[in-house]
């Protein structure tokens, strides 16, 4: 039993790393940094060349991100089952709200800084429903 629940949680730290990665490239690049739109307005040629460069090559990090992530997901459900896919949807849904956070803001998340209302205790409350599901998935 105590080793179930071992190998659920160390289960469980590999998918929250892998999960909140893939969905980091994915968003990261949905957000358009407004300093740099400004930076392409205001800027000469070859400046705006170099945004439009970035521009792009987030766009292809995107489709990149999100083939990734449905691989992800297949490679999950194909070894295991449809719970641990589900725990990874929870671990990843339970992460947005703070990785939006962070790039709206350029920083580092920290709960004091966070308004603490209700998605802020539904994303924080998330990922560890993912540990009994994982668990009753595993076993």
């Amino acid at each position: 039993m105590i080793s179930h629940i071992l190998i659920s949680v160390a289960f469980f730290i590999v998918l929250m790393i892998l999960s909140v990665n893939l969905l980091g490239f994915l968003v990261r690049g949905l957000f358009v940094d407004p300093e740099i739109n400004n930076l392409k307005e205001t800027s000469n040629k070859f400046i705006k060349s170099e945004i439009e460069k970035s521009q792009h090559a987030n766009k292809t990090i995107n489709v990149l991100a999100l083939i990734l992530i449905f691989v992800y997901f297949y490679l999950l459900f194909h070894f295991w089952n449809i719970g641990i896919v589900f725990a990874g949807i929870i671990i990843m849904v339970g992460r947005l709200p703070d990785l939006i956070w962070e790039i709206k803001h350029g920083r580092k998340v920290r709960p004091e800084l966070m308004n603490k209302n209700a998605l802020y205790y539904i994303s924080a409350f998330l990922p560890w429903l993912a540990i009994p599901i994982l668990y009753f998935s595993l076993y």
